[in-house]
């Protein structure tokens, strides 16, 4: 039988083809292909019923540290999953081992398994030869993913690379072979995504006991005047470090179960040294619901040392975020607002809750995703969405802030479009020093 594109499957013996035996193979044949990736969902069938002298296994995985589909959502990851596809298409074609490919398929959820025949090389030789080639494979996923995607994106996934040789064994059925190879190639990615994620998580538990945190600031300013409206606070972790950026320090923290740990930390950062700037303007400062809701964070004293330390916070709660009971939720809002605090939906536009986020908690703020920003001046419909938030905004009494704003195009098409205050690197990168003027 051959494999579909490839030459045809070496055979040691011709094994004994019974009824049997046909009916499983149509019915592996009809199984449907990955809607996203185009890829079957199961190796090759052919090769589980043909012996194969010398069967090379790799298999990658994408790493689930980060939780890239729950954090951006599933068309990200989609996109993720189609560039990891195309990447190992292309690889292949200039593999040393391209002649000896039998099959490449995707398991339906984050693995890549690519097979080889080996028969013609020295068993010996076999780790020698699949090994460069999967490490090629893997720094070819991640270099185009951080092409397409930019890097925050990429550095919150892994990528992990096994592989396996599996000599034929007559006494055992060829699908057994096949699935041996498969279950100890991906044994060894889960092994170092494992190795990997424990390191991860001691190194956040290091930075916790040390209090490694440091706060970066960046301005909030009217779009008509470049006027400070206040600056938002923001999160780094060790400078040079795999857990610097923030969306890396909370997924980590998500998989150690320490997000309410990292995040009273945060708090803590921000407010032990508060730029003279920041304490004349608002303070925007990003928590999750569950730290809103935690009662030491509800507790009185708490909060009165909050308002003490700086009369003006706005709290944003992003989009991204599921809140499961919102009548719960706006008791808890209504206690801070009485203590004095405000609120902002952060990454509006860009989570799955929506316009129900905004109706539901009526902020004082809506912050505009990044993602809606970008290119809006290229974009009808993005500029069709901002006038949409803008008319809603009116109407529930809240202020717009696009976030994201990197060209004078987009900054033109927004002021065009009436939003009144936006931030982003067009007016400055976040600085852990504030200059006089924006």
């Amino acid at each position: 039988m051959k494999s579909r594109g490839h030459r045809p499957l070496r055979l040691v013996s011709s094994p004994t083809r019974d009824v049997a035996l046909d009916v499983e193979r149509l019915r592996l044949e009809r199984l449907g292909t990955d809607a996203v990736t185009n890829l079957p969902l199961h190796p090759d069938p052919g090769v589980g019923f043909e012996r194969i002298a010398g069967l090379g296994v790799v298999y990658l995985q994408l790493g689930r540290f980060a939780g890239v589909e729950s954090l951006y959502g599933w068309e990200l990851y989609d996109r993720v999953l189609r560039l990891t596809a195309s990447s190992l298409k292309e690889d292949l074609e200039i593999s040393s081992l391209k002649g000896q490919h039998l099959s490449l398929s995707f398991n339906g959820c984050d693995g890549f398994c690519l097979l080889f025949d080996l028969s013609t090389r020295p068993a010996q030789r076999h780790a020698a030869l699949l090994e460069p080639e999967a490490r090629r494979f893997r720094q070819g996923v991640i270099r185009r993913l951080r092409q397409a995607l930019g890097r925050i994106a990429v550095d919150l996934m892994s990528v992990y690379v096994g592989v396996a040789s599996v000599a034929d064994d007559p006494r055992v059925r060829p699908s057994r072979n096949l699935a041996r190879g498969v279950l100890e190639a991906m044994r060894a990615a889960e092994a170092l995504q494992t190795d990997a994620r424990k390191g991860r998580v001691e190194s956040l538990k290091e930075i916790l006991s040390r209090r490694e945190l440091r706060t970066v600031w960046q301005a909030v300013l009217g779009l008509s005047d470049r006027r400070v409206l206040g600056y938002e606070a923001l999160i780094r972790g060790p400078v040079g470090s795999d857990l610097e950026m923030p969306d890396a320090l909370f997924s980590v923290a998500r998989e150690g179960d320490m997000l309410l740990e990292l995040e009273n930390l945060c708090l803590e950062t921000i407010f032990a040294a508060l730029p003279r700037a920041v304490r004349s303007s608002v303070l925007f400062v990003n928590a999750s619901a569950r730290l809103l809701t935690h009662p030491v964070f509800l507790d009185e004293r708490n909060l009165s040392e909050m308002q003490r330390t700086h009369g003006n916070i706005v709290i944003e709660v992003s989009e991204k975020e599921i809140v499961w009971n919102y009548v719960a939720f706006r008791e808890v809002l209504e206690r801070l607002r009485a203590a004095g605090f405000r609120f902002a939906i952060d990454d509006a536009g860009s989570g799955y809750s929506g316009l129900e986020t905004i109706l539901q908690l009526r902020p004082e703020y809506i912050k505009v995703a990044d993602s809606i920003v970008r290119n809006v001046h290229q974009d009808a419909i993005k500029r069709e969405v901002l006038s949409s938030l803008l008319s809603l905004g009116r109407q529930i009494g809240a202020t717009l802030v696009a976030e994201g704003i990197e060209s004078e195009e987009e900054l033109r098409s927004l002021s065009v479009l009436g939003l009144p205050y936006g931030q982003g690197f067009l007016f400055g990168r976040p600085a852990a020093r504030i200059s006089a003027g924006p």
